[in-house]
């Protein structure tokens, strides 16, 4: 059982006030500006969302392909997490928008690959540059020591987050 239901009637309501009980440390500067970004960069994908007119499954498909290059729809699954008749209808969605192009495999002709647009990216990109060089401009301001500290401290909170998501579920 979880922290939250050892010593707790399931049937009870849960309320705000019993979070203290459940172990949770404090909120601090650090943790409270964590949660933050995370809360911003969900909205940022909304938005990025939103301008493309792609959900979510979408959106991260684009992102695979602008990222990683030419994919084939079994690929393109696979990096996703989805069946292959999934991608398939993404893939269809996107191409239907306008974001990508079958293409034939550039070594294999009878494989299709998955080929974002030039505008789509040109748009995506449009919409990243803003957050992309203002997070470097930061970056770029910090003395190398601090960045060492810092970029250590991201590693260890990166550590954190890919072992709860490797944990096995219950």
């Amino acid at each position: 059982m979880s922290v939250m239901t050892d010593a707790r009637n399931l049937t009870e309501v849960w309320t705000r006030e019993e979070l203290p009980a459940t172990g949770l440390p404090e909120t601090n500067e650090i943790s409270n500006s964590l949660r933050e970004i995370n809360s911003v960069s969900r909205a940022f994908e909304r938005r990025l969302g939103a301008v493309l007119a792609v959900n979510p499954t979408d959106l991260a498909a684009m992102e695979r392909l602008i990222q990683e290059g030419p994919l084939t729809p079994s690929d393109l699954a696979a990096r996703l997490g989805v069946t292959t008749a999934a991608s398939t209808l993404v893939v269809d969605r996107l191409v239907a928008l306008g974001h990508v192009e079958r293409h034939r495999h550039e070594h294999d002709r009878r494989k299709i690959v998955v080929v974002p647009t030039r505008s789509s990216v040109n748009r995506a990109i449009d919409e990243l540059m803003p957050v992309i060089v203002g997070v470097a401009r930061l970056v770029d301001e910090l003395p190398p020591e601090e960045r060492d500290v810092i970029a250590s401290f991201l590693d260890r909170v990166i550590d954190v987050y890919r072992t709860a998501v490797d944990a096995p579920l219950e």
